[in-house]
């Protein structure tokens, strides 16, 4: 307990002082109170006075929101040392909300000097400091945001003009040799059929000397050679050669005439397309990769035709089947089914692969996201089908294969595109 000396000491100082302060006993009564206290309770002194004569407890004339549950007084005194409190909100007893900072010292005796600071309006300017770098920091990651956003965009807007002209002057180079590739095979082709001919001819002038006399030495002559050449197998051959180098030239021609159309270009021109048929056109594109390795089942209905760009669909088709063959590998297979659905046409292609994690079905469509090894993908065929379909106004997703296993790639295209013009996508 301090000395009456020093206990009318601290009162001088602390009627003087800015700061609220009181001196309370172990029982939260007002011993001592300044001005500055009389103020915060909005009472007159002398009713504040006459309160604290009856034994008020202090948090009745000023309650503090830790009063309660967390009273910084009985904190100091079991601490027996000061404690400091800050961001402490109060109301003034006009209503006034406040934020103080509480100070509590034991002086001994169970007796506490308590002060409390007003530090309202440094603690609104705190507060709008807070808000301004917090809105600041905001706008400025909004800011790095929207520049990586754009610094992406410009990166694949780079990396698709580079694609776009690596694969013009390519689809250019297919387009000039599928040319050069017409010429000499229509003249196999066209001259199958006189050599034939010609054949046929051979062999019956051949029968009719033979009918006929000759002289012996002529005949042994002629028998000889027969002999050399296997003139019986010759004549069993000839006509199963001669279809071999039809159905050779036929297929090539076939491949020509695919090549041919998914090089002619037709980014900008919609027309009415039949889907199926360009199905077929690039499996026999992609009949290398099939032949003998994979089995194609084919569940096709009949389906409207679709306007489209007719090159940009078979892209796509050739982007989801290469892939499906590659995942089958060999001895697998590939279910296309081609089938009317509401206002457009949905065909998929599954395969007997592997199937696609689940932990990577989110990043398939990313572009330059593969699966492959090195050299074998560029990660661009997905990213660019998603991209061909939905300027279509479609969309293309990744279904689940019936058996479990496997992976499905679904494409749904309406009948007629959207009318605004899609943004270019070439593979």
């Amino acid at each position: 307990m301090p000395t009456d000396d020093a206990f009318g000491d601290l009162k001088r100082v602390l009627e003087g002082a800015v700061d609220a302060a009181v001196i309370l006993d172990q029982d939260h009564r007002i011993l001592y109170r300044n001005s500055a206290y009389d103020a915060y309770t909005g009472k007159r002194p002398r009713e504040v006075g006459a309160a604290a004569a009856a034994g008020t407890p202090c948090h009745q004339l000023f309650n503090l929101e830790i009063c309660a549950e967390n009273c910084i007084m009985r904190r100091a005194v079991a601490a027996q040392k000061p404690l400091r409190m800050h961001e402490i909100h109060a109301k003034r007893g006009d209503g006034e909300d406040l934020t103080l900072i509480v100070t509590s010292t034991p002086l001994g005796s169970g007796l506490v000097l308590e002060t409390y600071r007003d530090v309202t309006a440094e603690s609104r300017v705190q507060r709008k400091y807070h808000a301004l770098l917090a809105r600041e920091r905001g706008a400025k990651e909004d800011l790095e945001r929207k520049v990586l956003e754009r610094t992406e965009a410009l990166r694949r807007a780079q990396d698709q003009l580079v694609l776009n002209e690596k694969m013009s002057s390519l689809g250019r180079l297919v387009a000039g040799i599928a040319h050069e590739l017409n010429n000499p095979i229509n003249f196999v082709y066209g001259n199958v059929d006189f050599l034939a001919q010609y054949f046929r001819h051979l062999i019956n002038l051949i029968a009719i000397y033979e009918s006929g006399e000759l002289p012996d030495d002529t005949r042994r002559r002629a028998t000889e050679m027969k002999d050399s050449i296997d003139f019986e197998f010759l004549m069993e051959d000839w006509e199963r050669l001669l279809k071999s180098v039809r159905a050779g030239a036929e297929r090539t021609a076939q491949i020509v005439a695919g090549l041919k159309a998914f090089s002619r270009p037709q980014v900008g021109k919609v027309e009415e397309t039949d889907l199926i048929a360009g199905l077929e056109t690039t499996l026999h594109l992609l009949q290398p990769l099939l032949r003998d390795r994979v089995t194609v089942h084919r569940q096709y209905s009949p389906i409207p035709r679709v306007r489209c760009r007719g090159g940009q669909v078979q892209q796509v088709f050739m982007n989801l089947l290469t892939n499906a063959a590659q995942a089958a590998g060999p001895g697998g297979e590939i279910v296309l089914t081609a089938v009317p659905e509401g206002s457009g046409v949905r065909v998929s292609v599954r395969d007997s692969g592997p199937g696609v994690p689940a932990e990577l079905t989110t990043k398939i469509f990313d572009p330059f996201f593969t699966t492959k090894d090195v050299g074998e993908g560029t990660g661009l065929g997905l990213a660019i089908s998603q991209r061909i379909v939905r300027s279509h106004g479609g969309r293309i997703e990744l279904g689940a294969a019936a058996d479990g296993r496997g992976a499905e790639f679904i494409v749904w295209l309406p009948l007629d595109p959207p009318a605004e013009p899609p943004p270019p996508a070439k593979e």
